[in-house]
Parts: structure tokens; sequence; C-alpha cells
């Protein structure tokens, strides 16, 4: 599978960031962005784009979730290609490019069974996972097995999951160990089922009672199974009379059925489409008829039609000369007016010439002939005339002026005094400015050092503990933090152990009490003979006996050794009898001195802590005895120490803020003296005044004053110097203007000559004459103009009757004798009459074409039609429409019935309980129609009736179980046996869970193994090679090796000097990734030539090599990408360069920070 495009249309902080992987020459890209560009969100956006974004997500923070949208394109090994969206949401997420629901499997041929966690494990790692790889391989010795494994499979942190697996295993089981739960609890079993056996009653109405309740469980049990047995007899007859209408249901249905099995079953829409193909087959079959009805009428139509072609043929000289027709009469209308016209214009150009020139006609106007440049001359000239005699009198005028403005703006300049140096006044000024506002700086730091000064004071009195001022303070020193934090975890510990011990003092308190009172319970109820007591009186009965021996014996001395004799024997049946008894009593008094000895070792260590408070209590207060005083609590102390340390530190702020201020008043005095040095030497200066602020102000205004002096002087200066420059210009502009209007005459007097007027004439007289002549000659013009267009209108004329005459007697002589304004229309409506005919003529013949087609797609409709029933009468065996009828009806019949018949079935097998139909039609025939209610009714009767003397039963089981509970007998025993109950229950619960632990490291074991077996001779062969690349040669390969404890197979990395095998716990951090990184890539090459192809993702997994070292990365995965795609996420610039060194054709995707 191969990725084309990756579209965040709206995800995280996205919005339509297109990337393209669609290049076919190289299948190496490489993401570049800075830090915050969105790298780890086009991560997770390609991972849930393929396999859905999940329920909670952390990328809907700019985007409503339900507005979260993913899309892209990939192409699999088939050359297929999709392109789909993806949605957040639990159904219908895929969406095809119009956002349209697409199925879920669409997915599957590119996918390939793929699942997510399979997808990010085995094509998704970056820095972390690969630090975490050599990681595992430091933890795990380089156990090949796990090595393999871990990289064949992603799989991280394998050898603390085995090891975390074990030490569960052990805290619930081991063998030959007394602590892990399992073994606790299966002693705990045999002990309560000991405690169990040693219970017994010796009371004779207790075992009355007992036995009576044996009786009574036993008569329980009894009538439990009648119940039992007549409850199983009800659900049978009760099914029997469930099912019973169903299987004769059955049996209609399938009697119907049996003539219909030799029935043809025809499709569900066989009726309908023999219908449908009839009624298609008759409709066909009349549109023909009307079809071919239809291109008979057009031919005739067609074949009616008479069409003149010579008409059509010359058209278009026809349509020329109804064109020209109207310009002709045109004509003819218009030559009357344009003779008159032209007479009317000789008149009005004869009377302009009188004008002008009253001695001259027209045919002398020539004679007075001036050219288009001798005219412009002349308009020129009378044009410039006035402009040059304003221009002359307006230089005179501005020059006088001038003169006078000179005079005296001399006499001010010359009544001004000049200004005195400010330089040193300016860089006074200029020091003063750049400290600013130094007075209300300075009020404002005061004001900060009193108010420090105060809290100082303040935070100095809330100390508490210390006796002396803020100096001292300052001076003496504290215990570091590190100490009282000591001292406090010191102090924690005394007291916790002290709490421990206080608890365990009160629990053996208890422990003593609690035994205490049971013995005392026991001995109240009546004496227990002990073992002692049985010893003594054995002991007795002895030197009875031997006084009997040694001695005459008397009848006393008989009855008296057959008393001891007696009470022996009967301490002796008592210890048998009351055995019980005699074992509690023994473990009670057990307990109860174990209790006291534990007490008073409890006792012992409580005094023994109390000492040892009272001394680190001493300890801790010499600690502050230089500083003279008590201290707290070290928790107390240590925040006395942080407010105290903060004090210190507003102390020494106090001392800066206060030297400060010191510096900042003397720069105000030098500045001040500065200043006012600088204004003394002023002479229209004031007395100086005191403030700095006043100071600048005097300064900054006398400045002004003086600059605003200079100013006024420059300016008047500046005047004078632009105004004599202009007096010399208008001067030397005077000149040139008066020369100006000599030559004008000079020129005017010779542009004259041609008009033939005199030298003296006024501009504006020569341009009247010239006016009218000019417009004399373009009447002139105008006349031979109209008489031209006169001789061509009647040329014109000419010339189109005899086109006109010329047509008519080849095409109609009939109108050769008719004038040319009425033949000519004639003639243009008989060719427009033919063109109609031949229009309507080419339509007939588009109809006829267009019907001729119809008509092969009705025929070739009928056909299908007709092949269509064929087929359906071919299917049914039959020959006829009427039999292929009835044919339809039978089979339809027989589908109904088998649909009735698989429903009865369904119902059936519903109803009879998963019994089969053969099972359920003989329980149903074994009993009598008539007799089954009877029969239901007596069972449900006697189930009644027996329940009632059951409940009888319980209740009298109740108040037996209540009569033993209230009498001293088994509750030991049946204390026991709940115990065992518990006990047995948890022991179950941990077999099991110890099952499953057990089982999953063994299977894990078994998984690695396995695919070490399986995998370890190609996989090390070609990780060999890639470590040797990765490491640049220092190493030359891979080995395996054993370890020297557990003889397990290890890799072991190949020195390229001494080929020494080094293990992974002797490599460098950097080594180990690099091992990590060749047996994660060997992994995946072997992969991608048996299983479904996808792309490669890794991020900055080259954080901490060097340049060399990635430029042999980056050529393995350029090896890598030969066989899939390989996405490659950086943001350091210089990764990138490297890429583009290493890998020919690489494509680099820029991301621009978009936060």
């Amino acid at each position: 599978m191969k990725l084309l495009h990756l579209n965040l249309a709206a995800f995280g902080r996205f919005t339509n960031k297109s990337l393209d992987f669609s290049a076919t020459d190289t299948n190496f890209h490489v993401i570049y962005g800075t830090n915050e560009a969105g790298k780890s969100t086009t991560r997770r956006a390609l991972t849930h784009w393929l396999f859905g974004i999940p329920e909670r997500t952390g990328d809907a923070y700019l985007h409503a979730p339900d507005q979260l949208r993913i899309g892209g394109k990939l192409r699999n090994m088939s050359g297929e290609e999709l392109l789909f969206y993806r949605r957040k949401g639990r159904k219908n997420t895929l969406l095809d490019w119009q956002m349209n629901p697409l199925a879920e499997d669409s997915l599957l041929p590119f996918l390939n069974g793929m699942t997510e966690a399979r997808f990010t494990a085995l094509f998704c790692f970056d820095h972390e996972c690969l630090r975490q790889g050599g990681e595992d391989l430091l933890q795990g010795g380089g156990d090949v097995g796990e090595s393999l494994f871990e990289a064949g499979t992603g799989s991280l942190k394998l050898r603390e999951l085995l090891t975390e697996l074990d030490r569960e295993a052990d805290e619930l089981f081991k063998a030959r160990a007394s602590k892990p739960r399992l073994n606790q609890t299966i002693k705990a079993y045999k002990e309560a089922c000991s405690r169990m056996k040693d219970c017994s009653l010796s009371a004779t109405r207790w075992a009355e009672q007992a036995k009576s309740l044996d009786e009574a469980y036993i008569q329980h049990q009894l009538l439990s199974e009648k119940l039992r047995a007549l409850r199983a007899e009800q659900h049978r007859l009760t099914r029997i009379q469930r099912t019973r209408p169903l299987l004769h249901r059955h049996q209609d249905v399938t009697q119907q059925l049996d003539p219909l099995r030799a029935v043809i079953t025809l499709a569900d829409d066989a009726a309908t489409r023999r219908i449908q193909a009839n009624l298609t087959l008759n409709t066909a079959l009349a549109q023909e008829k009307q079809v071919r009805q239809t291109i008979a009428e057009l031919q005739a139509q067609a074949e009616s039609l008479i069409i003149p072609d010579a008409l059509l043929t010359h058209k278009d000289t026809i349509y020329n000369l109804r064109e020209r027709l109207g310009s002709h009469q045109k004509a003819a209308r218009d030559l009357p007016g344009v003779r008159t016209e032209m007479r009317t214009i000789e008149a009005e150009a004869q009377m302009l010439l009188r004008r002008i020139y009253p001695q001259l006609t027209l045919s002398d106007v020539p004679t007075l002939f001036i050219s288009n440049p001798q005219r412009e001359r002349l308009k020129q000239l009378a044009d410039a005339y006035p402009a040059l005699r304003e221009k002359q009198a307006s230089l005179q005028d501005r020059l006088e002026k001038i003169q006078q403005q000179l005079i005296q703006q001399k006499n001010v300049l010359d009544g001004l005094a000049l200004p005195p140096d400010l330089s040193e006044l300016k860089a006074a000024l200029g020091r003063a400015l750049k400290q600013g506002d130094l007075e209300e700086s300075l009020a404002k730091e005061d004001k900060e050092v009193r108010l420090l000064t105060v809290k100082a004071d303040i935070g100095l009195k809330q100390l508490g503990l210390w006796t002396g001022n803020l100096a001292l303070l300052e001076q003496v020193a504290l215990p570091p933090t590190e100490r009282v934090e000591q001292f406090d975890r010191r102090f924690k510990e005394v007291e916790n152990d002290r709490q421990r011990v206080k608890e365990k003092l009160l629990e053996t308190r208890q422990r003593v009490s609690s035994a205490t009172q049971k013995i005392n319970a026991l001995q109240w109820a009546g004496e227990i003979p002990t073992e002692a007591d049985l010893h003594k009186a054995r002991d007795v009965r002895q030197q009875r006996w031997q006084s009997l021996k040694h001695a005459q014996a008397t009848a006393e001395m008989y009855h008296t050794f057959e008393d001891t004799v007696q009470q022996a024997d009967d301490i002796a049946d008592r210890l048998r009898r009351e055995a019980h008894r005699v074992a509690e009593l023994a473990a009670l008094m057990a307990e109860q001195q174990n209790a006291q000895r534990e007490q008073e070792q409890q006792a012992k260590k409580w005094h023994g802590l109390n000492d040892q408070l009272a001394a680190l209590t001493t300890e801790w207060e010499t600690v502050w005895q230089a500083l003279g005083i008590k201290p707290y609590l070290p928790a107390e102390m240590r925040s006395w120490l942080n407010d105290c340390q903060q004090l210190r530190q507003q102390a020494e702020l106090l001392r800066e803020r206060r030297q400060h201020l010191e510096v900042k008043q003397e720069l105000i005095a030098n500045l001040c003296q500065s200043l006012t040095q600088a204004l003394v030497k002023l002479p229209q200066n004031s007395l100086p005044l005191s403030r700095l602020a006043d100071l600048i102000e005097q300064a900054q205004a006398c400045i002004a004053e003086i600059t605003d002096l200079q100013h006024h002087r420059d300016d008047l200066e500046r005047q004078i110097r632009n105004q004599t420059a202009e007096q010399q210009r208008l001067e030397s502009s005077h000149y040139q203007a008066t020369d100006a209007l000599k030559t004008w005459q000079a020129d005017w007097t010779k542009a004259l000559l041609p008009l033939q007027l005199p030298f003296d004439t006024a501009p504006d007289t020569a341009r009247n004459v010239l006016d009218s002549l000019e417009q004399i000659l373009n009447k002139i013009d105008k006349i031979s103009s109209l008489r031209r267009r006169i001789e061509r209108m009647d040329e014109d004329a000419d010339v189109f009757r005899h086109d006109v005459e010329r047509v008519v007697q080849n095409l109609t002589p009939e109108l050769f004798n008719e004038p040319v304004e009425q033949s000519v229309p004639m003639l243009s409506n008989r060719v427009s009459q033919a063109e109609r005919e031949l229009t309507r003529f080419e339509q007939l013949q588009q109809r006829l074409h267009s019907e001729n087609e119809r008509l092969h797609k009705i025929v070739d409709s009928v056909q299908t039609t007709q092949a269509q029933l064929q087929a359906l009468l071919t299917q049914a065996h039959c020959h006829d429409l009427k039999s292929l009828e009835i044919a339809e009806q039978a089979s339809a019949k027989k589908q109904m019935l088998q649909r009735q018949l698989h429903e009865v079935e369904q119902q059936l097998t519903e109803q009879g309980e998963g019994l089969s139909l053969l099972d359920l039609a003989r329980a149903a025939d074994a009993v009598e129609v008539e007799q089954l209610t009877e029969q239901l009714e007596n069972c449900t009767a006697q189930i009644q009736t027996l329940e009632k003397e059951r409940s009888e039963w319980d209740q009298k089981i109740g108040e037996l179980r209540l009569l033993l509970k209230q009498m001293d007998g088994n509750a030991d025993a049946a204390r026991a046996a709940d115990e065992a109950q518990l006990a047995l229950a948890e022991m179950q619960e941990l077999s099991e869970r110890y099952t499953h632990i057990y089982l999953a490291a063994s299977v894990l074991r078994k998984s690695i193994e396995r695919y070490r077996e399986q995998h370890q001779a190609p996989l090390l062969q070609r990780a060999s090679e890639l470590f040797e690349r990765l490491t640049l040669g220092n190493f030359q390969g891979l080995q395996v090796g054993f370890h020297g404890q557990t003889d397990q197979p290890i890799l072991l990395g190949l020195r390229q000097l001494n080929r020494e095998g080094i293990a992974t716990t002797g490599m460098s951090d950097g080594t180990r990734d690099q091992l990590y990184l060749a047996l994660r890539l060997a992994s995946i090459e072997r992969y991608l030539t048996k299983q479904s192809i996808m792309p490669l993702i890794v991020d900055d997994i080259l954080l901490n090599f060097d340049d060399d070292r990635s430029l042999a990365t980056l050529s393995v995965l350029n090896e890598v990408a030969k066989h899939t795609q390989v996405l490659f996420f950086t943001h350091h610039r210089r990764l990138v360069e490297l890429a583009q060194t290493a890998v020919e054709g690489v494509m680099v995707h820029e991301m621009k920070d978009v936060a």
C-alpha cells in the first residue's frame, strides 16, 4: 500500500493542510517542521485516518469533534486507488470525496487485515521507541530470542513484562514456601479442616437433635427430588401441549407440498418479468406499425415538392440586386436635391468674397492662395502677440516691487543683535534630559525605601523567636535547610516507630484481654480437666498402688485405691469427651502467654523510643543554641527558616535601594550645578532656580528664545538672498521680452504679404480675413464634390439597369419589359419561395432518417423481448405463454408452502427446546390428546401438595437448627466449616489467577523461542550487515554467544580490531540503539517480503546520531524505501540536508508553524 495524498481538512490545529506523496520517482519522504509545527499531529492524523478517530481525542480544540475530517488517497499493490475521508463517530465514519458514507469494508483491499495496534507496533517508531529498544537490550542482556521478538513484533519492555509475570506468580504460589497467598490459603484450609475434625459434641441431647435434623434434611431432599421429577414431567407435558398444533400444521403443509415436489422453482419475479416482457412486445409492435405509416407519409410529402434549381443557383446575384435596389431608388430621389444644394453653396461663396475683396470674383480666388504653413504661421503670430505684450508689462511691474522689498529687509536685518553661544547649555540640558524625570523617580524610590523599611520591621516582629535587629539577622549563620530536613525525617521516623509500637501495644493488650475473657467463659461453663490434673491423679493412684504392694492392705486402703483409680479414669474420660474444650483452653492459655510476652516487648520498645525522642530533641535544641532561640519542631522551623530567608532578602534589597537613592541624589545635584553655571553665562537670563525640573524648564525656555532669534536672522538673510537672485532673473527676462516683441513685428509684416494686407493690420483683423477666405475655399471644394457626386449617381443608375435586364432575360424573360423597381422584388420573392421549399425538403429527409433509426430500435426491442419470453419458456419447460402462466402459479404456491414449512419448523425448534422433529412427534404420539389435559392438571396438583409439605419440613429444619444453635454444641465446628469453605473459594480464585499468569509467561516464552528458531538465521545475517554499516565499521557484525551463568544464547557484537565479542551490557547507549535499529529494520524488510506492504513511519530517530552515522542510517532507510514507502519526520534542518545528500531524489515536505 502506498500513501498518495494526506489532507488534514479539519484536525488539530490544521485546516485544509495537504501533503502530496504521489511522486513516482521516490519512496523516501522527509517531513520537516520546527517544534510545534504539527508533526506529531500529522502522525496521529495518518493513523486515525486509516483506522478511525478514537472516542476521546485531544485534537478537537480548534474544530468541533463532529467536524473533524481527515482525507487522502491510497494505492494498493494491484494499482487500485481509493480517495476517502474519515470523520469522528461510531458508525459511517468513512466518507467518499463528496462526503457521502462509504462502506467500511472498502479499506480491506488496502489494509489486508492490518490492525491499528499492529501497524503502530511494526511500522511506526520514534526516538523514544529506539531508546527503549536499546534499554531492553541492556536489561535482557542481549538475549537472542527476546531481542529478535521485540524487533520483529515492535513489542517493547518484554523483559520487564516477563519479570512482572514471574514476580506476580511467585507472590501467588511457590513450592516449599509459606508467604505466598495461595500457600497461606492452603494452610488455612488444612487448619480449618483439622479443627472441624477435632470439634465434636458429647451431649446426647445434641446428638438426638442432630439426628432429627439429618432426618429432616433427608425428607426435604426426598421431597425435592420428587418435585424435580414432577416439574420435569409437567414441563414435558406443557411442551407437548405447546408443540402439538405446530406438528399438525407441519404435517398439513408437508402433505400439500408433496404433490408439488416435481414443480420447477422459478424466480420470484418470473411472473413480473413475463408480464413486463409481453407488455413491452405488444407496445413495440404497435409502435412499429405507426412508424412505418409515418415513413410512408413523409416520403409522399417529399416527392410532391418542386424546387427551381436555376433560381437557387443565382440567388446570391438576385439578393445583391435586391440590396442595390434601395440604393438605386434613393439616388433617384436624392439627385434633384443635390443639384439645388450645389447652386445654393455657390451663391453663399460669392457673397463672402464681396465682403473682404469686393473687386474679385470666385474665379479670382486662386490668386489669393496661402499655403497651410503660412496660414498656421499667421495664426501663431496672432495668438502670440497678446501674451508677449502682457509678459513685458508684468515683468516691468514685478521688477519695481522686488527692488522696494529688498530695501526694507536689509533695514530690518541691520537692527537685529547677534545670538550668544548655546553649546554649554545644550550639553548640560541634554545630560539632564537623558536621565529622565529624576526628581519624580527619586520621590518614588524614597517612598519605596520607607515602605520596605516598614515591611521589614513588621516581618521582623512577626518572625518570632528572634530578639535581635535586622542587621544582626543578616550576619548570623542559620542552620542549612538540608540539616533541618534531615532532623525532620529523623523526628518523623521516631514518631512513626512510636505510632507502630503504640498500635502493636494496644493490639497485644486487646489479645490478652480477649484470651482472658474466653478462658473465664470456658471455666464458668464447668471445670475443665487438664493434662496436669490427669498426671496428678495418676501419680496419686501410683502412690496408693505402691502402698498396697509394700504394706499389709486393709479394706479401707482398697476402697481408697479404687477411688483414686476411678478419679484418674474419670479425668481421662473427661479429657476424651471434652477434648475440644481442653484443646481450646490450652490454645487460649498459650495465646494469653504469647500476648503477654509480646506486650512486655512492645512496652520496652515504647520506653526506648521515648528515650530516643528525648535525645533527638536535645540534639535539635543544640543546633539552635548559638542563635539563642528555643526551636519548634523541624517542620515548623523549616517554614521559619523560609520566612527568615525572605526577610534577609528584603534587608538586602532595602540596602541596595538606599545606595541607589544616594547615587541618584548626587546625580541630581551635579546636573543642577551644570545647568546653573551655563545659565549664568547668558546675558539675557534671569537668576537661576534651585530645583532640577525648574532649571530644565528655564534652560529650555532660554534655548528656545535664542533659537527663535537665530532663526529670524537666518530667515531674513535667506529672503534677501532669494530676492536679490529674483531681481537679477526679472531684469534678464524683461530684456528678453522686449527683444521678442521686436522680432514678432518683423515676422508679422512678412506673414501679411500673401493676403495682400498692409503691415499695420491688427491681428484680429487679419484673423477675420483669413477665416472668411477659408470659408470661401471650403465652399468651392464642396461645390466640386457635389458636381462629381451627380456624375457618379447617373453612372450607377445606368449600370444597375443593365445588370437587372441581363438577369431577367436569362431567368425570367416574362419580366423583361417590367421596370427594374418591380422586376427585382418579384425575382427576390421567387428565390425566397424556392428556399422555403428546399428547407421543407431537407426537414422531411431528416425526419425520414430519424424515423428509420427509430424503426430499427423498435425492431431490435421486439427481437430482444421475444428472446426474453423464449428464455422464460425454456426455463419453465413450456411451449406457450398460457402454460408458462400455469407453471408460474404452481411455482409460487410451492415457494409459499416451503416458506410456511420453514416457519413452522423454526417455531418447533424454538418451542421444542432443541429436540428434533422426530423426537417431538414421538413424544406427542405417546400421549393421548384427551388424557393430556388431565395428566397436566394432576401433575400440577401433586406439585402444589409436595411444595406445601416441603415448606413444612423447611420450617421444621429451621426450628431444629435454631435449637442446635442455642445449645452449646457444634459452634466451633460450624465456624471451622465456614472458614474451610471460604478458604476453598479463595484457593479456587487464586489457583485460576496463578494458572493464567503461569500460562501467559509460558506461552510468551515459547512464542519467543519459536520466533527465534524460525527467524534467527536470516534476521541475524541481515542485521549483522546493517549493524556494521550503522556503526561505520566499528563492529564487523553480530554473532550468537552464550551467557556464562544461564547458557542462554545472547547477541555479541564483533569488534573491528580483534573480532572480540562484546555483549550488549558492554556497549554504549548509542551502539545499543544502533543494534536495536539494525534488528528492527531487518525484521521489517523480512516482513515486507512475505506480508502486505505498509508505509514505514520514523520520527526523529537520529537525535543522538552524529552526521556520519546519520548518513549511514539514511542510506539504509533508502534501501528500505525500495520495498515500501518511508516517511521520515524531523525537526532538525541538518537532518534534512543530510537526507538530501544521502538519498537521491528525496522529497522534502516543509510544515510551517501554525501555532
